[in-house]
């Protein structure tokens, strides 16, 4: 998929004169959230999805999508106060030198914030994924384009990024889109062997969310249509209505998704509170699936969202004191990502199977 589309939402019809904008920069997904800063909620949420956003695309991917969600919103420049982002190291060194205010018509003398990175391979969004954490000891993980992983450990954060196919962003599929409005969201099968789906937001259906995939994968499981080497046995495609389907590559996809993450989390002790975001959560049968399929350790004690990072960078557009913690995150946490990437290799084949971990 290669055409750019916008989803505009309208949370709250009342708002004051004081509203902060937070972006978040994915690999396929850009969202703006339109935040309340005196009356302390959100009042508008509008995402871009449909492309891969690059290097080469990125401002003026949110060029079109502030410019026009504050035309949709019917919200003014002046009614902006701060401005925060999150995105790769990649997608920020571009922005910092080329988008300035002016560009998305807001105060040219305004600060962009940019969540600071905690390395070429672990960027911003992670480091405001970090500040939503409870105190106390915990792991935390993001699944998008790349896996994400800290154990926190009193202020100590060990983190390492291991890069994925685009299974739990959707990406990597080929009807794949982001968990948004429009997006086949759950398949199941019937008692006569029909295949029902359903859509988020009761919309017609423009493709196959993380989620959906995943479902679809266990459903081929379960009715013999995949084995669990996953080798689709008796075609090629397996449809989904009439007009989407996952392929015979779709399944690789989620398959090596599957064995890198979960090689990935054995690589971090279980038994601790864990706390999950990614487009693959946005909605309950996402932790359930990932841990049907072993990705997620049963040992762990759960918790998701689907994007923490949005959170995250409003905790910095409200305080300075976020701004601080999220300096200190990025200059002290460690990257692991090299020490621990012989033992992920080891353990990636021992999980290339599709078998289920368990059944709910």
């Amino acid at each position: 998929m290669n055409e750019i589309k916008l989803s505009n939402k309208k949370l709250r019809e009342d708002r004051s004169g004081n509203i902060a904008l937070a972006v978040d920069i994915s690999n396929n997904l850009m969202v703006a959230v339109y935040y309340d800063l005196q009356l302390k909620r959100r009042c508008a949420r509008a995402s871009l999805f449909g492309t891969v956003i690059t290097q080469d695309n990125v401002c003026d991917c949110v060029i079109k999508l502030v410019t026009s969600s504050m035309r949709s919103f019917g919200i003014r420049s002046t009614e902006i106060c701060s401005v925060g982002m999150a995105a790769s190291l990649r997608n920020e060194g571009v922005l910092k030198n080329e988008l300035s205010p002016s560009d998305m018509y807001l105060n040219p003398d305004m600060e962009i914030y940019y969540v600071p990175y905690i390395s070429a391979m672990i960027g911003g969004r992670f480091t405001a994924s970090l500040l939503t954490l409870p105190e106390g000891d915990c792991l935390a993980a993001d699944f998008g384009k790349e896996l994400c992983i800290a154990e926190k450990r009193g202020n100590t954060y060990r983190c390492a990024a291991f890069p994925l196919s685009g299974a739990f962003d959707g990406s990597g599929y080929e009807s794949g889109i982001p968990s948004e409005n429009g997006a086949i969201d759950f398949v199941r099968s019937e008692s006569d062997g029909t295949i029902v789906y359903e859509v988020i937001g009761d919309e017609d259906s423009v493709g196959i969310s993380p989620c959906g995939a995943a479902a679809s994968v266990s459903v081929m499981l379960d009715i013999g249509a995949l084995d669990s080497d996953g080798i689709m046995t008796d075609r090629d495609l397996f449809a989904i209505g009439e007009d989407y389907f996952v392929s015979q590559n779709d399944v690789r996809v989620f398959q090596t998704d599957k064995a890198s993450a979960a090689s990935a989390l054995e690589l971090f002790s279980g038994g601790q509170k864990a706390f999950f975001s990614g487009e693959i959560f946005a909605s309950p049968n996402g932790l359930r699936l990932m841990t049907e399929f072993g990705v997620i350790p049963k040992s762990f004690s759960s918790a998701y969202c689907r994007n923490s990072v949005e959170q995250g960078i409003i905790l910095c557009l409200e305080s300075e004191e976020a701004r601080e913690k999220a300096a200190l995150i990025a200059k002290n946490a460690l990257d692991i990502t090299t020490e621990v990437l012989q033992q992920f290799d080891e353990r990636y084949f021992e999980n290339i199977s599709l078998e289920k971990k368990c059944e709910n």
